[in-house]
Order: structure tokens, then C-alpha cells, then sequence
């Protein structure tokens, strides 16, 4: 509810101003609501929904389903928030009858909201590792969002902040680039929070 709130609070402020296809693609990732409202909300429900079931880990005698249960929660989450997300942007634009800018800005848009959702998926990622390292949500919570506070900040300065890149002036290609980067860092991720498994008590 929240996800689809603050998307339709973005798209209303299209009436506000001189649209272009620049200004369209701004206000459709209005950087401080992403900040304040979408990541917290995102966080906060990926891990309250993230628990482990030590019969699960019984039953299949390895603790890879712990993994695979983490991802795809993980995954589930971050394509129920772009759903809502995506749909209460396509709603206020044709609501406002902005709809035949997408045609010039189409693409423009889907890598900008792949960014957007690679950088929420390795947020989450570090919150659950951190989950896992140190046996507290709200220590997970306050460091991975510390985080997106500091990319947040240089990128709000005009410095290359990573996770908050998809409001940046970068070209597509660079911006495809900086997601290949952050799916890297979500494998290592992967690969550090499998470790931790095996390795601690849960």
C-alpha cells in the first residue's frame, strides 16, 4: 500500500510542472520518496517476513533450503513492490494524460526501474546477511538503511552513489553497467550469507 501511495504521489506532481520526457522520468523516481518511504518499507517487510524453520532444515538434512527459502521470499517481495509500484506509475501518467511520452522515453524508463530494483534487491540482500551475522533485525535494518542514507546523500551532492544512480544524468549504458555491478555485489552477498549459514547456530 505504501509502495503504491508513494508512486501515485510521484505521478501527481505531473500536473504541477512543464512536462517533457525529462521531466517525466524524474518525477516517475522522485529520489527523496524512494528514500524516506519505499526502501524503509521494503526493508521492514522483507524482514519481518524472514524466519527460519529448523524442521525445515530437518527435513531435507541441509541448510541450502535456508538459502533458497531467503531468495526467494527475497525475490518475492521485490517483484509484488515493482508490481505495485509499476502499475500506480502507469496510472498517473495516463490519468494525466502523459501517457504518449513513453514512447520516446520507453526504454529510458526500464533502466532506470531495473536500477532501481537491482539496488533495492542488494539492500535487501545486505539486510539479511547482516540478519544472519549478527542475529539482530535491528541491527540488519538501521546499517542497511545507513547505507542507503549515505548513497543518498552523494547522489542528492552529484556524486556517484551507486544505489541511487537511476536518478542521475548517466546515460543508459552506464547505468547498465553500474547494475551489473550491484548484481555482482548481490552474488557475493549470496555467497557470504551462504557461508554464515553453514557455518552458525540458527
Amino acid at each position: 500500500m505504501i509502495t503504491l501511495i508513494i508512486s501515485l504521489i510521484g505521478g501527481n506532481s505531473l500536473k504541477q510542472e512543464l512536462m517533457s520526457p525529462e521531466n517525466l522520468i524524474v518525477i516517475i523516481f522522485p529520489r527523496y520518496l524512494i528514500f524516506c518511504g519505499l526502501i524503509p518499507t521494503y526493508l521492514l517487510a522483507l524482514l519481518a517476513t524472514t524466519q527460519i524453520r529448523s524442521q525445515d532444515i530437518l527435513i531435507y538434512q541441509s541448510r541450502k533450503v535456508v538459502v533458497l527459502q531467503v531468495l526467494y521470499r527475497l525475490c518475492l517481495i521485490t517483484i509484488i513492490m515493482a508490481g505495485v509500484w509499476t502499475v500506480g506509475t502507469f496510472l498517473t501518467i495516463t490519468i494525466n494524460h502523459h501517457f504518449y511520452f513513453l514512447a520516446a522515453t520507453w526504454f529510458t524508463i526500464l533502466v532506470r526501474a531495473v536500477c532501481l530494483w537491482t539496488a533495492c534487491f542488494l539492500l535487501g540482500m545486505i539486510a539479511i546477511t547482516l540478519t544472519f551475522a549478527a542475529k539482530s533485525k535491528l541491527i540488519a535494518f538501521l546499517i542497511s538503511f545507513s547505507i542507503s542514507a549515505l548513497s543518498f546523500y552523494l547522489a542528492t551532492a552529484h556524486i556517484p552513489s551507486l544505489l541511487f544512480d537511476f536518478g542521475s544524468a548517466d546515460t543508459n549504458i552506464i547505468l547498465i553497467g553500474k547494475e551489473t555491478v550491484m548484481l555482482g555485489a548481490i552474488l557475493v552477498f549470496v555467497a557470504i550469507m551462504t557461508q554464515i549459514i553453514g557455518r552458525r547456530d540458527l
